[in-house]
């Protein structure tokens, strides 16, 4: 009877044994699937950096974020588009860039000034810059192929001088060309250089003036004026960008024809402006995106070049600045800019231009 109790207590003990160790078997196997479900489901996260709300850039953050919507519904891959915004407070782009480094699996810094804090911050998440005049101001490489392997991006350097070259062919008289430039971006002294170089090549005198904000537009416009300029090309940055409608109304005031290197400057009042289209930008931007979420190294995606260059027209604007652009030129615009004669409203001028 003893005996028959005991092996009746080790059946039951290895019964009870088995039993827990079974129901730690599921445990486990319950607790893999979830987490390999939530490995899946966890989204990639895309953490951009906007310096500037200038229109320029807001059109470059619209273009990729629809990009990566369009993908996300291909896919069915989770992504997570997480925006900074340092309203062109450039001191705040440090800190924005290190909150998102502990968030995002990637940054995408748009402007030079949100790259140079994007590589300061990170030192292991990957970049993909967007709008990006010359990268290597800010040491992001040497070369298109030889650059830092966190690293890679769309230039957007501006086609300072084709605008001359256009201005030389609709205005042949004009020599004293004036701009304004931001000092505080690095990309504007950047550009003020391709400027000068270039006219001096093309037999016109750049006349500059600085400015420290928006609000020095009015002045430094007027300076030029005293300084007897024939044309207005202010670079283009991101503070000038921004305020271009202002810059439109001092040149129809002033009569002085107004020109921009960036493809939309004539929707905001340049008689002409030649550029690359910001949606073009920021459509090749989220190509790069999706190539390294996909597993692609930045270390092997070279630095992109947008390839087309955009022309457009502004007739009425150029009424208002007393400028006839010949038909020569006007002809080879991607598109010419329309509004409606306001009834004699435009205020008498003489025209300048070659016929």
């Amino acid at each position: 009877m003893k005996m028959r109790k005991f092996l009746d207590f080790w059946r039951f003990l290895l019964w009870f044994m088995a039993a827990i160790i079974f129901a730690l078997t599921i445990m486990t196997g319950c607790k893999e699937r979830v987490n390999k479900q939530e490995k899946v489901s966890a989204p990639f996260t895309v953490g951009v950096i906007l310096a500037y709300d200038s229109p320029t850039s807001l059109e470059v953050l619209r273009s990729l974020q629809a990009r990566l919507d369009e993908y996300q519904k291909a896919s069915h891959d989770r992504l997570e588009i997480v925006v900074r915004r340092a309203g062109g407070q450039v001191a705040l782009l440090p800190e924005l860039a290190q909150g998102l480094v502990s968030r995002a699996d990637l940054l995408v810094p748009i402007s030079t000034a949100a790259l140079q804090a994007a590589l300061i911050t990170s030192d292991h998440r990957p970049i993909v810059f967007s709008s990006v005049a010359n990268p290597y101001i800010v040491r992001a490489g040497r070369t298109a192929v030889d650059h830092d392997p966190r690293v890679t991006g769309v230039c957007s350097t501006a086609p300072v001088r084709q605008v001359l070259e256009l201005i030389r062919r609709a205005l042949p008289e004009v020599r004293r060309v004036g701009t304004i430039w931001t000092p505080s971006e690095i990309n504007s002294e950047y550009y003020l250089e391709l400027m000068k170089e270039a006219a001096t090549e093309l037999g016109l005198e750049i006349i500059s003036q600085p400015i420290g904000s928006a609000g020095d537009i009015i002045q430094a416009v007027q300076a030029l004026v005293r300084d007897r300029i024939e044309v207005l090309f202010p670079v283009s940055d991101n503070t000038i960008n921004a305020n271009f409608s202002a810059l439109a109304r001092l040149a129809g005031e002033n009569r002085l024809p107004l020109f921009a290197a960036f493809a939309t400057g004539a929707e905001l009042g340049a008689c002409a402006s030649m550029g690359f289209a910001f949606e073009d930008i920021g459509y090749k931007t989220a190509e790069l995106v999706i190539r390294v979420k996909n597993g692609e190294s930045p270390a092997r995606i070279p630095f992109q070049y947008i390839d087309r260059v955009r022309f457009f027209v502004n007739e009425e604007a150029a009424r208002h600045q007393g400028v006839r652009l010949p038909e020569s030129i006007t002809g080879k615009a991607d598109r010419i800019i329309r509004i409606s004669d306001r009834g004699g409203n435009l205020p008498p001028a003489e025209t300048r231009g070659a016929e």
